[in-house]
């Protein structure tokens, strides 16, 4: 049924528009035939099915020539007094073939001497005439309007899913590459160990391949994931970089957008303990409480580093607008820096 009412294919089209004046001769034709005092109902028929193909004929006009003409063009006026002057000239000859016959034939009585071929009769049909097809003109509008509402806002949300998806897919190719490094090194001297970081670096590029596709994960899998991916940049760094981190509240049964928290997780290292060739530190804080979450990523500045807020900002510029599209007005992201120190704060309610 929905194919039938909208569908732009030229059967449907056709079907459409058959039906529909199918339907328009079967109503009128009924209704003359309940006045018109035992007339013959295939004549009703053949003379209700003429009128409406200058009804029709009238509405397809304007429809499909002149507005889409003059009104793209602003050109009001002349649409107006086009519109008039169709009807009127239709009116003529629509009275000269049809409604002559059919009036006299029916009811007599309103038919004067001269017929009803003359300027009232004429005036009077355009206007019957135009304000039918006027009525047709706004339905078909407001069906055409509807289908562009509806086709906006199927491509504003498949231009929300690629934003989302492109704003997603920021994985840092450093981080692989210098995760295959260490994994290198670590299988010349450390087997165990390398076994322990392969199975934590299969599951954080399985976390990021196929559930951050998701639209929303739980945190618990978040975390176990910055957890794997902490652990292996601790690998990297050795003893030099200390982290902290700490996580309590009840968040087993929260969910969240997939890799929000671990952006400005990985956002430390990137532009923190990476830049950092002396004794680097991390601190993360996450803390959950009535459907809210609140995390802290902090960490160390290097003595020399020009600007690192400025860094920052643009390295979480992605991740204000997945916010933004994701949490509008339900999140809050605050940056702020110390003497040696960076500090992200994001509040989130994930209600």
């Amino acid at each position: 049924m929905n194919k039938f009412l909208f569908h732009t294919d030229l059967k449907y089209r056709l079907s459409r528009h058959i039906t529909f004046f199918v339907i328009i001769v079967l109503v009128f034709t009924l209704v003359l035939f309940s006045r018109s005092h035992g007339q013959n109902l295939g004549k009703l028929l053949y003379l209700t099915a003429l009128n409406a193909v200058f009804f029709l004929g009238f509405a397809y006009i304007m429809i499909f020539v002149i507005i889409p003409l003059f009104l793209p063009e602003k050109k009001y006026a002349l649409l107006g007094l086009t519109f008039l002057g169709i009807g009127f000239l239709l009116s003529v000859v629509k009275l000269s073939i049809s409604d002559f016959i059919f009036y006299s034939s029916i009811s007599p009585e309103f038919v004067g001497s001269q017929g009803l071929l003359n300027v009232r009769y004429i005036l009077v049909n355009t206007k019957d005439m135009s304000f039918i097809v006027a009525l047709f003109v706004i339905v078909k509008f407001t069906k055409d309007w509807l289908i562009t509402e509806n086709q906006q806002k199927s491509l504003e949300m498949k231009y929300t899913e690629l934003k989302l998806r492109l704003l997603q897919s920021h994985f840092e190719p450093h981080f692989l590459f210098n995760t295959l490094n260490n994994l290198y090194a670590l299988s010349l001297n450390n087997q165990h160990e390398t076994l322990d970081v392969i199975q934590r670096f299969s599951r954080v590029l399985q976390f990021s391949i196929t559930e951050s596709q998701k639209e929303k994960v739980p945190v618990s899998e978040e975390i176990n994931m910055i957890e794997d991916f902490v652990r292996i940049e601790q690998i990297r760094y050795g003893n030099r970089l200390r982290v902290e981190s700490s996580v309590t509240g009840d968040y087993l049964t929260l969910m969240i957008a997939p890799m929000l928290i671990f952006t400005l997780v990985e956002n430390c290292f990137r532009h923190g303990s990476s830049t950092d060739a002396g004794q680097p530190w991390i601190s993360l804080s996450l803390a959950c409480e009535k459907g809210r979450i609140y995390f802290e990523a902090r960490n160390s500045i290097p003595e020399k580093c020009n600007s690192p807020i400025t860094i920052q900002e643009k390295g979480l510029l992605k991740l204000r607008q997945r916010l933004d599209i994701i949490y509008p007005r339900k999140y809050s992201l605050t940056l702020s820096e110390g003497s040696r120190e960076f500090t992200a704060k994001l509040e989130l309610d994930l209600n």
